[in-house]
Protein backbone atom coordinates (compact mmCIF):
# COMPACT_ATOMS: atom_id res chain seq x y z
CA UNK A 1 0.00 0.00 0.00
CA UNK A 2 1.26 3.47 -0.78
CA UNK A 3 2.42 5.63 2.08
CA UNK A 4 0.12 8.55 3.00
CA UNK A 5 2.80 10.94 1.74
CA UNK A 6 2.82 9.25 -1.68
CA UNK A 7 -0.93 9.68 -1.96
CA UNK A 8 -0.60 13.32 -0.97
CA UNK A 9 2.11 13.86 -3.60
CA UNK A 10 -0.04 12.23 -6.26
CA UNK A 11 -2.98 14.48 -5.41
CA UNK A 12 -1.00 17.71 -5.05
CA UNK A 13 1.75 18.35 -7.64
CA UNK A 14 2.80 21.59 -5.92
CA UNK A 15 3.41 19.67 -2.69
CA UNK A 16 5.43 17.10 -4.64
CA UNK A 17 7.59 19.84 -6.18
CA UNK A 18 8.17 21.37 -2.75
CA UNK A 19 8.84 18.24 -0.70
CA UNK A 20 10.32 15.84 -3.26
CA UNK A 21 12.07 18.06 -5.81
CA UNK A 22 13.01 20.60 -3.16
CA UNK A 23 11.80 23.76 -4.93
CA UNK A 24 9.19 26.08 -3.48
CA UNK A 25 6.74 27.04 -6.25
CA UNK A 26 5.73 30.68 -6.55
CA UNK A 27 1.97 31.25 -6.09
CA UNK A 28 1.32 31.35 -9.86
CA UNK A 29 3.35 28.16 -10.33
CA UNK A 30 1.34 26.39 -7.64
CA UNK A 31 -1.89 27.45 -9.38
CA UNK A 32 -0.58 26.08 -12.66
CA UNK A 33 0.45 22.78 -11.10
CA UNK A 34 -2.89 22.38 -9.34
CA UNK A 35 -5.01 23.09 -12.41
CA UNK A 36 -7.83 20.54 -12.58
CA UNK A 37 -8.10 17.86 -15.23
CA UNK A 38 -9.39 19.23 -18.50
CA UNK A 39 -8.23 22.76 -17.72
CA UNK A 40 -7.21 25.29 -20.35
CA UNK A 41 -4.49 27.57 -19.00
CA UNK A 42 -2.91 30.82 -20.16
CA UNK A 43 0.24 32.05 -18.41
CA UNK A 44 1.49 35.53 -19.36
CA UNK A 45 5.02 35.85 -18.02
CA UNK A 46 8.11 37.98 -17.96
CA UNK A 47 11.43 36.51 -18.98
CA UNK A 48 13.20 34.20 -16.55
CA UNK A 49 10.33 33.54 -14.17
CA UNK A 50 10.41 29.76 -14.64
CA UNK A 51 7.57 29.16 -17.10
CA UNK A 52 9.27 26.27 -18.92
CA UNK A 53 10.42 24.80 -15.62
CA UNK A 54 6.85 24.99 -14.30
CA UNK A 55 5.53 23.07 -17.30
CA UNK A 56 8.34 20.53 -16.90
CA UNK A 57 7.43 19.97 -13.25
CA UNK A 58 3.79 19.39 -14.20
CA UNK A 59 4.71 16.89 -16.92
CA UNK A 60 7.22 15.02 -14.75
CA UNK A 61 4.60 14.67 -12.01
CA UNK A 62 2.01 13.38 -14.48
CA UNK A 63 4.43 10.85 -15.96
CA UNK A 64 5.37 9.43 -12.58
CA UNK A 65 1.80 8.95 -11.42
CA UNK A 66 0.05 8.06 -14.71
CA UNK A 67 1.23 4.78 -16.29
CA UNK A 68 0.94 4.79 -20.08
CA UNK A 69 0.17 8.50 -20.28
CA UNK A 70 1.30 10.92 -22.98
CA UNK A 71 2.34 14.58 -22.80
CA UNK A 72 3.64 16.84 -25.57
CA UNK A 73 5.56 20.11 -25.69
CA UNK A 74 5.56 22.45 -28.69
CA UNK A 75 7.87 25.45 -29.05
CA UNK A 76 8.72 27.73 -32.00
CA UNK A 77 11.74 25.50 -32.79
CA UNK A 78 12.18 21.81 -32.00
CA UNK A 79 15.49 22.50 -30.26
CA UNK A 80 13.48 24.59 -27.77
CA UNK A 81 11.00 21.75 -27.32
CA UNK A 82 13.97 19.43 -26.75
CA UNK A 83 15.32 21.76 -24.06
CA UNK A 84 11.94 21.67 -22.34
CA UNK A 85 12.00 17.86 -22.44
CA UNK A 86 15.47 18.00 -20.92
CA UNK A 87 14.02 19.89 -17.97
CA UNK A 88 11.41 17.18 -17.56
CA UNK A 89 14.26 14.67 -17.58
CA UNK A 90 16.10 16.63 -14.88
CA UNK A 91 13.10 16.33 -12.57
CA UNK A 92 12.61 12.63 -13.28
CA UNK A 93 16.28 11.82 -12.71
CA UNK A 94 16.22 13.85 -9.50
CA UNK A 95 13.61 11.49 -8.03
CA UNK A 96 15.25 8.33 -9.36
CA UNK A 97 12.74 7.48 -12.08
CA UNK A 98 13.76 4.69 -14.47
CA UNK A 99 13.87 5.78 -18.11
CA UNK A 100 13.46 3.22 -20.88
CA UNK A 101 13.70 5.81 -23.68
CA UNK A 102 15.96 8.80 -23.21
CA UNK A 103 16.76 11.10 -26.12
CA UNK A 104 16.48 14.78 -26.99
CA UNK A 105 13.05 14.40 -28.61
CA UNK A 106 11.31 12.16 -26.12
CA UNK A 107 11.36 10.26 -22.85
CA UNK A 108 9.56 7.13 -21.70
CA UNK A 109 9.39 5.74 -18.20
CA UNK A 110 9.27 2.11 -17.16
CA UNK A 111 5.56 2.61 -16.46
CA UNK A 112 5.01 3.45 -20.16
CA UNK A 113 4.33 7.15 -19.69
CA UNK A 114 5.90 9.40 -22.36
CA UNK A 115 6.67 13.02 -23.25
CA UNK A 116 7.45 14.16 -26.80
CA UNK A 117 9.17 17.29 -28.08
CA UNK A 118 7.22 18.49 -31.10
CA UNK A 119 8.54 20.54 -34.02
CA UNK A 120 7.33 24.11 -34.50
CA UNK A 121 5.25 23.13 -37.54
CA UNK A 122 1.82 21.56 -37.79
CA UNK A 123 2.79 19.37 -40.76
CA UNK A 124 3.96 16.32 -38.80
CA UNK A 125 2.21 16.46 -35.43
CA UNK A 126 -1.38 15.62 -36.27
CA UNK A 127 -2.98 12.40 -35.10
CA UNK A 128 -1.62 12.25 -31.54
CA UNK A 129 -4.02 11.51 -28.67
CA UNK A 130 -2.86 13.12 -25.42
CA UNK A 131 -4.23 12.42 -21.96
CA UNK A 132 -1.70 14.41 -19.94
CA UNK A 133 -0.35 17.88 -20.73
CA UNK A 134 -0.39 19.66 -24.08
CA UNK A 135 2.06 22.53 -23.59
CA UNK A 136 2.56 25.37 -26.06
CA UNK A 137 5.64 27.22 -24.80
CA UNK A 138 6.39 30.72 -26.13
CA UNK A 139 2.91 30.40 -27.57
CA UNK A 140 2.87 33.96 -28.89
CA UNK A 141 5.51 32.93 -31.41
CA UNK A 142 3.64 29.83 -32.60
CA UNK A 143 1.46 29.85 -35.70
CA UNK A 144 -2.30 29.69 -35.54
CA UNK A 145 -2.08 26.50 -37.61
CA UNK A 146 0.12 24.84 -34.99
CA UNK A 147 -2.19 25.82 -32.13
CA UNK A 148 -5.09 24.46 -34.19
CA UNK A 149 -3.23 21.15 -34.56
CA UNK A 150 -2.52 20.92 -30.82
CA UNK A 151 -6.01 21.53 -29.48
CA UNK A 152 -7.71 18.41 -30.97
CA UNK A 153 -5.11 16.15 -29.34
CA UNK A 154 -7.36 15.99 -26.29
CA UNK A 155 -10.63 15.56 -28.20
CA UNK A 156 -10.89 11.93 -27.05
CA UNK A 157 -9.18 12.54 -23.70
CA UNK A 158 -11.06 15.49 -22.18
CA UNK A 159 -9.10 15.11 -18.95
CA UNK A 160 -5.95 16.39 -20.70
CA UNK A 161 -4.75 19.86 -19.77
CA UNK A 162 -3.96 22.42 -22.50
CA UNK A 163 -1.52 25.16 -21.51
CA UNK A 164 -0.23 28.15 -23.45
CA UNK A 165 2.68 29.96 -21.77
CA UNK A 166 4.35 33.02 -23.22
CA UNK A 167 5.97 36.37 -22.89
CA UNK A 168 4.18 39.10 -24.81
CA UNK A 169 4.76 39.59 -28.52
CA UNK A 170 2.00 41.15 -30.64
CA UNK A 171 -1.67 42.00 -30.35
CA UNK A 172 -2.56 39.61 -33.17
CA UNK A 173 -0.70 36.44 -32.14
CA UNK A 174 -2.69 33.38 -30.98
CA UNK A 175 -1.66 33.76 -27.35
CA UNK A 176 -2.71 37.40 -27.01
CA UNK A 177 -5.94 36.72 -28.90
CA UNK A 178 -6.82 34.10 -26.28
CA UNK A 179 -5.57 36.26 -23.38
CA UNK A 180 -7.83 39.19 -24.30
CA UNK A 181 -10.80 37.04 -25.25
CA UNK A 182 -13.69 36.97 -22.80
CA UNK A 183 -13.89 33.17 -22.84
CA UNK A 184 -14.37 32.25 -19.15
CA UNK A 185 -13.09 28.69 -19.62
CA UNK A 186 -9.46 29.86 -19.60
CA UNK A 187 -7.51 29.94 -16.35
CA UNK A 188 -5.39 33.09 -16.68
CA UNK A 189 -2.16 33.36 -14.70
CA UNK A 190 0.17 36.35 -14.72
CA UNK A 191 3.82 36.40 -13.68
CA UNK A 192 5.13 39.72 -14.95
CA UNK A 193 7.30 42.34 -13.29
CA UNK A 194 4.29 44.15 -11.81
CA UNK A 195 3.83 41.06 -9.61
CA UNK A 196 5.67 41.94 -6.42
CA UNK A 197 8.73 39.89 -5.56
CA UNK A 198 9.70 38.38 -8.90
CA UNK A 199 12.59 40.79 -9.55
CA UNK A 200 14.46 43.43 -7.60
CA UNK A 201 13.80 47.07 -8.43
CA UNK A 202 17.51 47.53 -9.17
CA UNK A 203 17.53 44.76 -11.76
CA UNK A 204 14.43 46.08 -13.48
CA UNK A 205 15.89 49.60 -13.60
CA UNK A 206 18.99 48.23 -15.28
CA UNK A 207 16.97 46.24 -17.82
CA UNK A 208 14.74 49.21 -18.63
CA UNK A 209 17.75 51.38 -19.37
CA UNK A 210 19.39 48.67 -21.48
CA UNK A 211 16.32 47.62 -23.48
CA UNK A 212 14.38 50.84 -23.79
CA UNK A 213 10.79 51.37 -22.76
CA UNK A 214 9.20 49.45 -25.64
CA UNK A 215 11.19 46.23 -25.35
CA UNK A 216 11.25 46.38 -21.55
CA UNK A 217 7.45 46.59 -21.47
CA UNK A 218 7.16 43.61 -23.79
CA UNK A 219 9.75 41.38 -22.11
CA UNK A 220 8.93 42.19 -18.47
CA UNK A 221 5.49 43.79 -18.18
CA UNK A 222 3.53 41.61 -20.60
CA UNK A 223 2.63 44.46 -22.96
CA UNK A 224 2.70 43.31 -26.59
CA UNK A 225 3.92 45.30 -29.57
CA UNK A 226 1.49 48.05 -30.46
CA UNK A 227 -0.47 47.78 -27.24
CA UNK A 228 -1.62 50.83 -25.37
CA UNK A 229 -0.10 51.95 -22.11
CA UNK A 230 -0.28 49.45 -19.28
CA UNK A 231 -2.22 50.36 -16.11
CA UNK A 232 0.97 49.24 -14.34
CA UNK A 233 3.34 52.14 -14.97
CA UNK A 234 7.04 51.61 -14.43
CA UNK A 235 6.96 54.03 -11.51
CA UNK A 236 4.27 51.90 -9.85
CA UNK A 237 6.19 48.70 -10.51
CA UNK A 238 9.36 50.16 -9.02
CA UNK A 239 7.51 51.52 -5.98
CA UNK A 240 5.83 48.18 -5.32
CA UNK A 241 9.08 46.25 -5.60
CA UNK A 242 10.85 48.71 -3.31
CA UNK A 243 8.08 48.39 -0.76
CA UNK A 244 8.24 44.61 -0.97
CA UNK A 245 11.97 44.63 -0.37
CA UNK A 246 11.58 46.92 2.62
CA UNK A 247 9.06 44.46 4.04
CA UNK A 248 11.50 41.58 3.66
CA UNK A 249 10.46 40.19 0.26
CA UNK A 250 12.91 38.08 -1.71
CA UNK A 251 12.80 40.21 -4.85
CA UNK A 252 13.58 37.23 -7.07
CA UNK A 253 11.77 34.60 -9.10
CA UNK A 254 12.47 30.99 -10.03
Amino acid sequence: MSRPSDIAYQIDPALWVSKVLGYEPAPWQAQFLRAPQGASILALTARQVGKTTTAAWAIAHFMLFTPGGLCVIACPAQRQSAEAVRRVRDSLVRVGAELTTDNVYGLELKNGSRVLALPGSDDSIRGLTVDGWIVADEAARLSTDLISALRPMRARRPQARFAMLSTAWSRTDPFWTAWTDEDPTWIRLKATADVVGLFSAEYLDQERRALGEHHFSREYLGIPTGAQASPFSWELVRARNTKSRAAGGTGSGL
